[in-house]
């Protein structure tokens, strides 16, 4: 594998002039047309498919090939290691929550928004994800989503219950699922999946839109550029509350919840141990294959406490690292958020690495012709909820879910107590990135 190295340096704001978009699209340097760009996706072997996909149209219309690497598992720690090494690739493509993490140690080049080519056609929320803390952009959004739920369908159906409307229609619908063996008598199954483990964070991954659907939130801005511990506040109390009642008192969960993560937790919901998953869109593929799209449904979260149904926002970012080949990563990426190459990404009936459309000329119901796309569509748009900007989120997200895990595992812990305890690590944290409140 051939590999380009570069020294640590501060980097220039990347432009594209007019003058810019003309090589962007054209390409026609003898230089470029030899270019190979080495691009990491954190993907499993089906996005891989659909990846391969846009290189391939996309190496037609430049003449640059790509050169792929993808995982999953242990994606995080390679990426470390080609951190360390000075060994980068030249676009990194990762999940929003890493942002803060890819500024820290200065991998990620500044973007210029305005001078980015069809960057006027992304849109302003898909951009939020990709705005560092101080205001300025280090990625380009290339896909977008926000959490829905999929419901065994043909179980509510059986035991003759409405689709859910609130907080407490979902913790009925689970403990009938639990409780009235709805897949056949001697079958018995748990309504709520649940995927409690601190590993890469799930616990608050997971939770974070249940938090703010209660009107809570794990920090807060004091007014003054930085940000104060919210554990503490009665909002957190009542999600941690919520969901240790199905754990613990109602037994709602599937088996070893607490330490499941989010592989898991599709494989019980696939395999039918389960009849409730909160998740992303990126799984309607998979239960349209097991256990069925006729037996499934997906609909918007309902309102928590707080009246708000606030949904986890995510999506996936371009970053553009300290590479020798930046024009043709801006090109490579200017590419992948074109219609075409979301139309690609989106992949109806196969693995969509771009779920949502950034890019507001395309239609995600027109693409999918799928009204649940449709569904998962207006959640964004009407209720997509980013997690903070802080410098180096996925440490407090770590943080957050190693204790919110340790008081879920604890049925006979003091709730409010552990959540005071553990605001003042969120507190800690905060003032070690520097961004506390005095």
């Amino acid at each position: 594998m051939k590999t380009t190295k570069e020294g640590p340096r501060q980097f220039a704001r990347l432009t594209a002039s007019g003058a810019a978009c003309v090589a962007l699209f054209g390409l026609t340097s003898h230089a470029q047309a030899e270019t190979t760009l080495r691009v990491w996706t954190r993907s499993n072997p089906d996005a891989r498919a659909t990846y391969d996909n846009i290189a391939s149209a996309f190496t037609k219309k430049s003449g640059i090939k790509v050169e792929y690497f993808n995982a999953m598992t242990d994606y995080e720690q390679r990426l470390s290691r080609a951190i360390a090494g000075n060994d980068l690739p030249d676009v990194i493509i990762n999940d929003s929550s890493s942002l803060g993490l890819m500024m820290k140690t200065g991998v990620a080049a500044e973007i210029d928004r305005a001078g980015f080519p069809g960057g006027a056609d992304i849109q302003d929320r898909a951009w939020q994800g990709a705005q560092g803390y101080n205001g300025k952009y280090y990625a380009v959004p290339v896909s977008v989503q926000s959490f829905v739920f999929f419901i065994r369908k043909d179980w509510r159906e059986k035991l003759g219950l409405p689709q859910p409307k609130s907080w407490d229609d979902i913790a009925k619908l689970a403990k009938a699922f639990s409780t009235m063996q709805p897949a056949g008598a001697g079958k018995p199954v748990y309504g709520f999946t649940f995927p409690a483990s601190a590993t890469r964070g799930y616990t608050t991954w997971f939770m974070s839109s249940f938090l703010w659907q209660a009107g809570g939130d794990f920090i807060r801005p004091d007014g003054k550029g930085r940000f104060r511990g919210a554990l503490d506040e009665p909002a957190a109390a009542k999600t941690v509350g919520y969901f240790r009642q199905m754990l613990c008192s109602d037994k709602v969960t599937q088996p070893g919840a607490i330490n499941a993560t989010t592989a898991d937790a599709i494989a019980s919901f696939r395999s039918g141990q389960t009849g409730i998953f909160f998740s992303g869109p990126y799984h309607i593929a998979v239960v349209d294959q097991e256990p069925g799209r006729d037996k499934v449904e997906v609909i918007a979260p309902p309102p928590g406490p707080a009246g708000k149904a606030d949904s986890l926002g995510e999506g996936e970012l371009a970053y553009v690292t300290r590479s020798a080949n930046k024009q043709a990563a801006l090109s490579y990426i200017a590419f992948l958020t074109s219609p075409e190459g979301q139309k690609l990404g989106m992949h109806p009936g196969g693995f969509p690495v771009v779920r949502l459309p950034v890019n507001k000329t395309v239609d995600a119901g027109k693409v999918y012709n799928d009204p649940r796309w449709q569904t998962v569509e207006t959640v964004y748009e009407k209720n997509a909820h980013y997690a903070p900007a802080i410098p180096d989120w996925m440490s407090m997200r770590q943080l957050t879910a190693d204790g919110l895990n340790r008081i879920l595992a604890n049925c006979n812990s003091d709730i409010d107590a552990g959540l005071k305890d553990l605001n003042k690590k969120v507190n800690q944290e905060l003032a070690r990135q520097r961004v506390g409140a005095n």
